[in-house]
């Protein structure tokens, strides 16, 4: 399942600082999130150009191996960073390949597979 978070400045965030100027927390934070991409569990991830919120794009089996992962990222445990957890129904979705050829009327809003779909193999 994929998940997509939101990171933003948390109860420790250094006002007027960008992501880059965070401290030593910010880097344990790029080790933990270069481990969960050799993982294959961060698929994309990176701050936006603003250098004050990011994104993690995380491809695991539920939330709450979503959540575990995110609490114990470092900058989160430090409270720098925060984050807002939200899941992707994906009908397209080019690191598996998934693609959808169906109508609207034909997705499924409980997550079901789409009928007309593809996958590529």
């Amino acid at each position: 399942m994929r998940y997509v978070a939101l990171l933003t400045p948390g109860p420790a965030w250094v006002a007027g600082r960008t992501v880059y100027d965070q401290g030593p927390v910010i880097q344990r934070h790029l080790e933990a999130m270069r481990a969960r991409y050799d993982a294959g569990e961060l698929l994309l991830g990176g701050p936006f150009t603003s250098g004050e919120q990011g994104i993690a794009v995380l491809d695991v089996v539920d939330e709450s191996s979503a959540a575990a992962l995110l609490d114990a990222d470092p900058a989160v445990e430090a409270g720098v960073l925060v984050y807002d957890l939200t899941a992707v129904r994906a009908y397209f979705d080019a690191y598996d390949g998934t693609r959808t050829d169906a109508r609207v009327d034909q997705l499924d809003p409980a997550g079901a597979a789409p009928s007309g779909g593809r996958r590529a193999s």
